[in-house]
């Protein structure tokens, strides 16, 4: 009885436990950082708004959106096996999106992964859902890529040596993973009957939590293989739709299957010029909405639990 109510009071002391200081820092920076970006951006805006459809331009926002929500979801069916942390890693995906999208060099991506750190208590399952995500992607991508080449689709010759080397260096690095990770199986039992030196238990331990990160990628998508792959491809499906009807908008023309593929994969990235600088607009815009919001939910979320606490 005594520890069931020691039990109670931690889990009420943990709920009630205030946001962390490094967290009401990054809210206010993303703060300061959307403003910024919308005093900034706010001409152009209406500018382009002027020469466009307005209705057309929310249709195309909001469905661009829909592929957040569905990276959301993909997220969710990827914690099916920890389900308390669907929502904070929601949260974690949308306040990541907007800086996201104008780091260079896909510095977001370092930044994504940090929030799953802080969701996940075990950084294997943070790193195994992050590594789940690429996996779809690739998968999807080098399907996009094998349909041009089989139906005999020109691609861009700028962005074919991009794209190979894109599919190439990831699928590698996903195949020599798991691998590396079957050999290791065999090394570990080498090193523990006949190594006994510092080496020797640098490499166990390296293949211990290899064999960990492995355990983890594959409780994220046992079972839901189909499904993690579908929402891969409506992921990928609805960012183009969304740029191809951008495209029509502007009246520039009927571009072929790869020039909307690149595009489509390449928009958000500054310095891609043209029609992905003017759709990156509209792709930061509708990230911005998206983070005004989950900021609003996450906080409203925080307040709401520690009023429950205090009440019990």
């Amino acid at each position: 009885m005594h520890l069931m109510l020691t039990q109670g009071k931690f889990a009420i002391a943990k709920a009630q436990r205030p946001m962390s200081n490094s967290l009401k820092v990054y809210f206010g920076l993303l703060l300061i950082v959307v403003s910024c970006w919308l005093w900034l951006r706010a001409p152009d805006i209406a500018s382009f708004g002027r020469e466009t459809q307005w209705a057309g331009l929310l249709g195309i926002t909001l469905l661009y959106l829909g592929s957040h929500i569905l990276r959301i979801l993909r997220l969710v069916l990827l914690t099916l096996d920890d389900r308390g942390k669907a929502f904070p890693l929601s949260a974690a995906h949308t306040l990541t999106a907007f800086p996201s999208s104008f780091l260079p060099f896909k510095l977001g991506e370092i930044l994504r992964l940090a929030s799953f750190f802080h969701v996940f208590g075990k950084r294997q399952k943070a790193l195994a859902v992050w590594l789940a995500e690429r996996f779809g992607d690739v998968v999807v991508i080098s399907t996009f890529i094998l349909g041009l080449y089989i139906f005999d689709v020109q691609v861009v010759p700028a962005m074919r040596t991009v794209f190979v080397l894109f599919v190439l260096a990831s699928g590698l690095s996903l195949l020599g993973f798991f691998a590396v990770a079957k050999v290791f199986v065999y090394l570990n039992r080498h090193l523990v009957l006949t190594s006994h030196t510092p080496r020797g238990l640098t490499l166990l331990r390296a293949s211990h939590v290899l064999r960990r990160l492995e355990v983890a990628i594959y409780r994220s998508v046992e079972g839901r293989i189909s499904a993690f792959l579908l929402l891969s491809v409506l992921i990928w499906s609805v960012e183009i739709l969304a740029l191809s009807l951008f495209i029509n908008l502007l009246g520039i023309g009927d571009p072929d299957l790869a020039a909307l593929f690149t595009s489509g994969l390449l928009a958000s990235l500054p310095g891609g010029g043209g029609v992905s600088n003017a759709f990156g607009l509209y792709q930061s815009l509708g990230l911005v909405a998206l983070t005004l919001v989950f900021l609003l939910v996450v906080s409203l979320s925080a307040r709401s639990k520690i009023l429950r606490t205090r009440d019990v």
